[in-house]
């Protein structure tokens, strides 16, 4: 019995011993009272363009809040976004250009004029310029066929990042005319055309459905026989 006894104020001991460390541990993390967080963002989304990008997220909580700030490049890079708050749901959008062109993870936090932040909210987003854009091809033409003052334009297969072709030529009656011509659209007719004449086109992308900026190729010329 003394053994168990003694076992017992042992196993006692130790952990009144283990728990006074928490506790100080616990301490250097809250000194100077408890940790106030303030609300952090929600449905945070990335929208890519052309050597820019744009963010946008909600904030649904914590009246407090009067500021965001974006970090990115580790840390290096950061962005400062004054906060007025409404009664409901607000949503605070920002734009960050002159961005070279790359993969980026963003950081966002919130702020209380009292200095205290939120939790870290991230996202990946990707800015597009020169590189994606120099990758771009024009629709191919499968055949050119010409009958009855009218041109017809046989498309092969669209990339799914297109949208759609930007088609340009002068009518017989030296009218220009520009037709637009969907991605699913497989056979385009130019009425009122010339034949021997021709027509430039170029071919739109988005590299991403929510993308805010369009890319173009450059303007093909094709003759009519």
């Amino acid at each position: 019995m003394k053994k168990y006894k003694y076992l017992f104020f042992m196993i006692a001991a130790c952990s009144i011993m283990a728990c006074s460390k928490m506790d100080d541990t616990y301490k250097d993390f809250v000194q100077g009272g408890e940790i106030v967080y303030t609300g952090r963002v929600d449905s945070l989304r990335v929208f890519p363009g052309r050597n820019r990008i744009k963010l946008s997220w909600l904030l649904i909580s914590d009246s407090k809040i009067t500021r965001c700030k974006v970090f990115w490049n580790d840390g290096a890079d950061m962005k400062e976004v004054p906060v007025q708050r409404s009664t409901g749901t607000d949503t605070i959008t920002v734009m960050l250009s002159n961005m070279p062109e790359r993969t980026y993870t963003f950081d966002v936090y919130t702020y209380d004029n009292d200095g205290h932040s939120s939790v870290k909210e991230d996202t990946i987003g990707v800015v597009y310029g020169d590189v994606y854009a120099g990758s771009l091809f024009n629709r191919p033409l499968k055949t050119i066929t010409f009958s009855a003052d009218t041109a017809r334009l046989e498309w092969a297969g669209a990339s799914a990042q297109s949208v759609s072709v930007q088609l340009n030529y002068t009518d017989i009656s030296n009218t220009p005319r520009t037709v637009v011509v969907p991605r699913l659209e497989t056979m385009t007719k130019l009425p009122k055309f010339k034949k021997g004449d021709s027509f430039q086109y170029r071919t739109l992308y988005l590299p991403e459905k929510n993308a805010i900026d369009t890319f173009y190729t450059v303007y093909e010329s094709k003759q009519v026989l």
